[in-house]
């Protein structure tokens, strides 16, 4: 499938971002921590939506929550707001008490 350079731009900052915060303080940085990352393409009608979920778990000691890499940021900011501006993307970002919960759902636009 090939997909305009700014969607697959954008989709690549978000994983990166959320990458990388796992590493620092989620679900890569505990030895018990798990990543589980899964996409479809969904319909919704006749339009394709590319549809991610970011789930992380076994990370029991999270202070880090309410610190700022993961409470706010660069990151979290993409997610929540550029993705839905750029991407007319549907997201969301929950910090759980043993981890990171977030879904991307945006509409597949094709290259010709």
């Amino acid at each position: 499938m090939r997909l305009r350079s700014r969607a697959i731009q954008t989709f690549a900052l978000a994983l990166h971002e959320l990458a990388t915060n796992a590493v620092k303080y989620g679900a890569l940085s505990a030895p018990e921590g798990h990543l589980t990352i899964r996409w479809r393409i969904e319909h919704e009608g006749d339009a394709p939506l590319l549809s991610l979920e970011w789930l992380e778990t076994g990370v029991d000691d999270m202070p880090a929550v309410d610190a700022a890499p993961l409470g706010s940021g660069y990151g979290r900011e993409l997610i929540e707001r550029a993705l839905p501006y750029q991407l007319k993307a549907r997201t969301t970002y929950e910090m759980g008490e043993d981890g990171i919960r977030c879904t991307i759902r945006a509409p597949i636009t094709f290259d010709h």
